[in-house]
This record gives C-alpha cells, structure tokens and sequence, in this order.
C-alpha cells in the first residue's frame, strides 16, 4: 500500500498497485453522512430542549389569574414558532424527516389545546377547559415518546 499525492487536492492510495481515489471518497462521503446526519439530530434536539424548558410553567388548570393567561398565550406562540423552526429545518434523512412531521404536529397540538384553554377559561368553561388538559398531556406523552425515537436513532447512527 501506498500513499501519495497527485495534486495538491487529492490524495490516492495505491493497492496492489491499482489506484483507490474512489474508495477514501466513498468514505469521505459516508462520514460526511454522518456529521450531516448528526447536526440534523443536534438541531432537532436543541429545539424540543428549548420547547420543554419554555413550557414548564404552563399549566391547564381552572383556577389560573389573567396573568397567567398571558403566559398561556406566549407559550402557545412559542409552540407555534417552535413548529415552524422545526418545518424550516432542511432535513435529507428520510426517517429525520418522520420524526420532524411528527414533531411539527405535537407542537400544532400543543399550541391549539393552549389557545383552547384561553377560550375555555374566558368563556368559564370548565369541560373545554379539561378538554384542552387532556390533549396538552396527550400532546406530552407523544412528545415523550418521540424524542426518545429520535434520540435512539440518532445516537445508533
């Protein structure tokens, strides 16, 4: 085996003689892959992090202040935004780009049980508002899941 330089770009690697340029591209390529593939987990997570710590405050009880239905509304507009960063992202790995559909849905859920249960809690309706509850712990459990799904994937890349 041997290595040497053919120009100032490219190093080929010679086998039995043969010339094996296409074998380090490939594999240039792969680990490119995979580095790609690695930001594309990175920022998936460091979204999902930033929505999780932003919405611990968020709870959909009957017995909130109207100060509270400020934060309601920001943490709605924040799960909307979420979505949205998570859709824009140019994501190529066909099973990332499951996980950032499902991932857009949940927080499409989210931000829609929120706004319900403003409109529950404005209009004193306590069932719309439970029903809000029940699909914001829906929408959690599913987040959950999911980020454990991307998570494994990710990391057994």
């Amino acid at each position: 085996m041997f290595v040497g330089r053919q120009s100032d770009r490219t190093v080929y690697l010679r086998v039995n003689g043969k010339l094996t340029f296409l074998g380090i591209l490939l594999s240039l390529l792969v680990a490119g892959c995979g580095e790609n593939q690695f930001t594309q987990c990175e920022q998936i997570f460091q979204i999902a992090h930033n929505v999780t710590e932003n919405s611990k405050n968020v709870s959909y009880t009957n017995d909130e202040q109207p100060t509270e239905m400020r934060s309601w509304l920001k943490a709605a507009e924040m799960m909307n935004k979420a979505a949205n960063k998570i859709r824009a992202l140019h994501i190529n790995d066909s099973e990332l780009i499951r996980y950032q559909n499902r991932l857009v849905r949940i927080y499409r859920i989210y931000s829609q049980a929120t706004y319900d249960a403003v409109n529950a809690r404005e209009s004193k309706n306590f069932d719309a508002l439970e029903a809000a509850r029940i699909d914001a712990n829906k929408a959690g459990e599913m987040q959950q899941s999911l980020i454990k799904e991307i998570n494994t994937y990710c990391l057994n890349k």
